[in-house]
């Protein structure tokens, strides 16, 4: 007995060995599975222009889950809101009904994805809603969301912007005082553009940047003679005082300069 005891310990060592490596290839098959599915996942996240009869003809060329024959049947529009659509799937035979949901929603919004990535990307090319229309109308795609919901989505936007950009002008505040050898009193440089050429701009703005190796905006400001919205409630003053004062009380005016032209151009430069 006491001679076969090495051997007995020895096949137990080769069979926890073999047993360590087996589960070590196993957890490293299971990971190699785990990133490849998250890399195909992130292949395909982007959006794509398809012809809807394009996708029809496709969809023939499959059996239907609910009766076993290759699909035949309608689609419908159940769902539209700017450049989101839900479509209905239905087999002419079993009548069995799919769905499919064009976009996202927003993780913290109600707001579907492909609405806010418009509504970014006009603001970016210099396009309002009536020039996305435009385009849209060009491309054969449904027309954007109406009007108050576009403005809407602008605001939504622009919280997150400012809020990013606060935040990035603070990273690179302190990135240059540490560069600069946590000296606070910075040298920085500065520059500012208006609307119009000459002294005639009624708006305008300006940035610090830092002057480091790798040069960051760290201030911005931007100047308005006039409001827009303000103007444009000019026109209910005296048909409607209490609208009109509801309007004064929870409106943001843009006007912020009361200058001259020309003094908001030299004060921004």
């Amino acid at each position: 007995m006491k001679r076969n005891r090495p051997d007995n310990l020895k096949r137990k060592r080769d069979h926890s060995s073999s047993s360590s490596t087996d589960e070590e290839s196993m957890m490293s098959m299971q990971s190699q599975s785990t990133s490849n599915k998250k890399n195909v996942e992130d292949n395909f996240n982007f959006n794509l222009i398809i012809h809807l009869n394009s996708l029809t003809s496709l969809l023939k060329q499959f059996l239907c889950p609910g009766c076993k024959k290759f699909w035949d049947g309608s689609v419908t529009v159940k769902e539209r809101n700017g450049l989101y659509m839900q479509l209905e799937f239905m087999c002419y035979n079993c009548e069995s009904l799919a769905r499919l949901y064009s976009s996202p929603k927003m993780p913290t919004s109600r707001r579907h994805e492909i609405n806010i990535r418009l509504a970014i990307g006009g603001t970016l090319c210099g396009l309002g809603r009536a020039g996305m229309l435009k385009l849209l109308g060009a491309l054969n795609l449904p027309s954007p969301i109406q009007e108050h919901k576009y403005h809407e989505t602008q605001q939504f936007i622009l919280n997150y912007v400012e809020k990013a950009q606060e935040q990035s002008m603070m990273c690179a505040t302190e990135e240059a005082v540490i560069q600069a050898g946590s000296v606070r009193d910075l040298v920085v440089s500065g520059d500012g553009a208006w609307l119009t050429r000459g002294y005639s701009s009624l708006h305008g703005i300006a940035a610090l940047c830092s002057t480091t190796a790798n040069p960051k905006v760290i201030d911005a400001t931007w100047c308005s003679k006039t409001c827009i919205k303000c103007q444009g409630a000019e026109s209910i003053r005296h048909a409607n005082p209490d609208l009109f004062r509801a309007f004064q009380e929870n409106h943001e005016c843009q006007l912020n300069f009361t200058g001259t032209p020309y003094q908001l151009c030299t004060t921004l430069s």
